[in-house]
């Protein structure tokens, strides 16, 4: 499957006239964007060193924050819209409001106060409101929004997570013939393709009615985003193969079952968002994450779990702690590596990934 390079992709939109708003990580109301012909161009690890966001940041922010901010004060030319800061974390909201009010940027920023908790009266009421405060913040620039874009968009949305379900379900059941590398590489093209050449690329993946022959051992990764290329194709050498995942950039926010068509898409975007799994950057229950990490492990028949942490994350390490050690009483085997969203592989983590898998085989063979 050819999928298009990022900045090659995104810098011919760009020239082409195409409005490109930069979303930082993670849950946003992307059918609103698209209703407005705004192209959501999600920053998560934007490649380059960082040399002037330090001077902004304390010495204990993640490095998406880093990296994100290094990114807005390049200023890149694909952005053109505007930046919009979900309410994600304390560090990605206290970014927004740098960005906003102290370092200063040429485009609007936004921001977006997801709700957190629980799906009940209280949260539904505010979520809709939210919804209609960045629809009139949007309005403000762009006119008033066409119902039938809105409408249009959202019953996209339908069609791209459809698609996302059962292709993550053919991964579990292996009737999926990608590696590691090209399963996440797909996953995550989500990121910077519009959305009808995203549609385009999914209906190419081909739903095996055969299972491929299975791999000698397979694990869920959970943490913010799949672990980078080189661990990716280190596990395949390995013949370890990622059956299913917990990340915050793929599985998390595609809705945990196959949703009705829209029908008014303001109730559409309100339910969509509160049928997603269980997130720590949603202040969601532990036992209920831990429940849904147990549900993936059996539907894959995943012998272990490996946690892909990135450093300084204050909602992953939160839940962390208590989802290891819970899951370590039961007898699961659980590999955490630390990353700061480095594009290689150390050789202390070869080594410890070497010890973890030989744990699986054994489980395998026994």
């Amino acid at each position: 499957m050819n999928i298009p390079d990022r900045s090659e992709y995104l810098n011919k939109l760009a020239k082409s006239g195409q409005k490109i708003m930069g979303v930082l990580p993670a849950l946003y109301p992307r059918e609103l964007l698209w209703a407005f012909d705004i192209h959501a161009a999600e920053v998560w690890d934007p490649p380059g060193e960082i040399l002037h966001a330090n001077a902004h940041l304390q010495a204990t922010i993640c490095p998406f924050v880093k990296k994100s901010l290094e990114f807005i004060l390049k200023e890149p030319q694909i952005i053109n819209a505007g930046y919009l800061f979900p309410h994600t974390c304390d560090s990605l909201q206290n970014l927004g409001t740098q960005v906003k009010d102290l370092i200063g940027v040429s485009l609007p920023v936004y921001t977006f106060y997801n709700p957190k908790g629980s799906f009940n009266n209280t949260t539904i009421k505010y979520y809709q409101d939210i919804l209609q405060n960045f629809q009139s913040a949007l309005e403000v620039i762009y006119g008033p929004l066409d119902p039938e874009k809105l409408q249009a968009a959202c019953e996209l949305s339908h069609r791209i997570d459809s698609h996302l379900l059962e292709i993550q379900q053919a991964r579990m059941t292996d009737n999926l013939s990608m590696n590691n590398m090209e399963y996440f590489e797909l996953m995550r093209a989500q990121e910077y393709l519009l959305p009808r050449d995203y549609v385009k690329h999914l209906e190419q993946v081909e739903i095996l009615d055969q299972p491929v022959e299975k791999s000698a051992a397979r694990i869920v990764v959970s943490g913010i985003l799949p672990p980078p290329p080189e661990t990716l194709d280190f596990l395949d050498d390995l013949g370890v193969r990622i059956v299913a995942d917990d990340l915050l950039a793929v599985s998390r926010r595609i809705p945990k079952f196959a949703m009705d068509p829209p029908g008014s898409p303001q109730d559409y975007l309100t339910d969509r968002f509160f049928v997603l799994p269980p997130c720590s950057t949603r202040g969601g229950d532990l036992d209920e994450r831990l429940h849904y990490l147990n549900t993936r492990m059996n539907d894959s028949r995943a012998q272990g779990i490996l946690f892909d942490m990135v450093k300084f994350c204050e909602p992953e390490l939160f839940d962390h702690r208590f989802l290891v050690k819970t899951l370590r009483e039961r007898d699961v085997p659980v590999l955490t590596l630390e990353t700061e969203l480095e594009n290689h592989i150390s050789g202390q983590d070869k080594t410890r990934i070497e010890a973890f898998c030989e744990r699986l085989f054994d489980l395998v063979s026994a």
